[in-house]
């Protein structure tokens, strides 16, 4: 599996992210790489990372949220997910010319590495497919 990732570098001020897919390279816009993300529930939200897996056609960006499980629970947060997608996600990966058949999107108490499993911390994920310019949530 080819698979790309990236995160933010203390160097830049917007968010650069190298993408196997298609040889492109995503650059998103900074308020990604901000410190914080405004979302309905008013959670803090900051960028993780994001992963492409080029050979299963779907795209990843991995959010911290260290409020899940204490302040807030999915209820709270569930609309968050559309909007991130919405107004972060999808203009990124359209400006990109980058059409996965899937993007997962996560939510994490604590910024554990891409794949391990803590069940000492909560993660909330969401899949969506992007569709003529919307996200599209696909219930799993």
């Amino acid at each position: 599996m080819t698979t790309s990732r990236c995160n933010t570098h203390p160097l830049m001020h917007g968010l650069y992210i190298r993408v196997v897919y298609g040889l492109c390279t995503l650059c998103v816009p900074s308020v990604l790489a901000a410190d914080s993300i405004v979302v309905p529930s008013g959670q803090p939200v900051s960028f993780i990372e994001f992963i492409s897996e080029e050979e299963a056609d779907i795209v990843r960006f991995r959010f911290l949220t260290p409020e899940i499980g204490k302040t807030y629970q999915y209820a709270d947060v569930a609309d968050d997910f559309q909007v991130v997608c919405d107004e972060l996600v999808t203009p990124a990966l359209m400006e990109n010319a980058i059409e996965p058949a899937q993007i997962v999107l996560s939510m994490s108490a604590v910024d554990i590495p891409f794949g391990e499993d803590d069940p000492d911390v909560l993660q909330f994920f969401e899949i969506f497919s992007l569709e003529n310019g919307t996200c599209i949530w696909e219930e799993f």
